[in-house]
């Protein structure tokens, strides 16, 4: 019987190499871009990588600076970030850091759209604004047309996007690693094995996604510990695989693993690669059974028997061993989030139902 599928290629160039950071000037003439707003942490900024950024951007272009990223994307950095971009009238953003720094650019992005009424409807429509993503994690977020930012004030994380989203650039460069804390490196290169997995046993997959999510799958586990050891060849082919991960990640749609995590950054304020890293084996086991061929094709990607148990393995050898207890979540936030998942898209997208007795089971096997 022959299949039906669709795979959408998002409109952006992926440019990857060492040095890149230094070199954005030529892609900004290639883009036309006369102001640019650059986008980080005031950690991230003031880094070597990111002073080497801004100094490269050269003359014949207008820059500025936001340096109030924060983990989470909380709506009021959004709405400081968004100021600016409007009051600078800006025609380019530069996103440079994890997944929360480039998930405020789209956020911002977004919000532009909105504020000149031209929203995107099709992934062929031009975005308001050029968006190029410089990664400094393993995340993925510059693969994704949505963005996740939190109110503090309810404790969710409110998710939104449009196909114009998914930055028209987005630029590796392996020397932006050297400095990556260890337990960055682990969580978001975690992260990153599960954005693969998630593509790679969608129901709603292309061959063309399931073949990137399988090279991501496989890359990223080969180089995961090396890199969390400080080898620089495996960190940068680490951030090889995630690029694959976050181009595989735009043809699935994101399940239990994703959905539950950001629950968790919204109630309790839990990293968000940390919890993806401490869900993920247990996720894919809870799917096991609803999976059947397919996890055993992603398990031989690996050469493994018990793909939960390898990686409910990696994850404690690479250090991702704290609980959730021990990141502040409390039996009351648990709860919650096992509540909240019975209303969440991407929880109830799972390619098996969860229940919210099994939602909490699953929260309590990673206590």
């Amino acid at each position: 019987m022959s299949s039906s599928w669709v795979h959408t290629a998002f409109p952006q160039q992926v440019r990857f190499g060492a040095g890149l950071v230094e070199r954005l000037r030529p892609l900004l003439k290639e883009t036309g871009s006369r102001k640019v707003l650059v986008i980080g942490s005031g950690r991230g900024l003031s880094s070597p990588a990111g002073q080497k950024l801004v100094a490269g951007l050269g003359r014949g272009v207008g820059v500025v600076s936001f340096d109030g990223a924060e983990p989470g994307v909380p709506a009021s950095v959004v709405q400081a970030a968004t100021r600016m971009a409007m009051g600078e009238t800006v025609d380019t953003l530069i996103s440079f850091g994890g997944g929360s720094t480039i998930d405020l650019g789209k956020a911002v992005s977004f919000f532009l759209e909105q504020q000149a009424g031209t929203p995107g409807t099709t992934f062929a429509d031009r975005p308001s604004v050029v968006h190029v993503a410089v990664p400094t994690t393993f995340t993925g977020a510059e693969g994704s047309v949505h963005f996740a930012m939190t109110d503090p004030s309810s404790r969710i994380a409110q998710v939104a996007g449009s196909p114009t989203l998914a930055p028209r650039w987005v630029v590796y460069d392996p020397g932006c690693l050297a400095d990556l804390p260890v337990l960055t490196v682990a969580r978001s290169g975690f992260t990153a094995l599960a954005h693969a997995a998630d593509a790679a046993l969608a129901v709603a997959r292309s061959p063309e996604g399931e073949a990137l999510a399988l090279a991501a799958f496989g890359r990223v586990y080969g180089s995961l510990a090396a890199a969390v050891e400080g080898d620089e060849d495996a960190r940068a082919s680490l951030l090889e695989g995630a690029a694959l991960a976050a181009r595989a990640w735009q043809q699935a749609a994101p399940g239990l693993t994703h959905g539950l995590a950001l629950l968790l950054v919204g109630r309790a304020g839990v990293p968000y690669a940390h919890a993806m890293a401490l869900l993920a084996p247990s996720v894919v086991r809870f799917n096991a059974e609803a999976l059947g061929p397919r996890l055993e094709q992603l398990a031989r990607a690996v050469g493994s028997a018990d793909l939960p148990a390898t990686l409910a393995d990696l994850a404690a050898e690479v250090g991702v061993r704290s609980g959730l207890s021990d990141l502040g979540v409390t039996e009351e936030d648990a709860a919650a989030v096992a509540r909240m998942a019975q209303a969440n898209p991407f929880c109830q997208a799972n390619v098996r139902p969860a229940s919210e007795e099994e939602v909490a089971e699953l929260l309590y096997r990673v206590w």
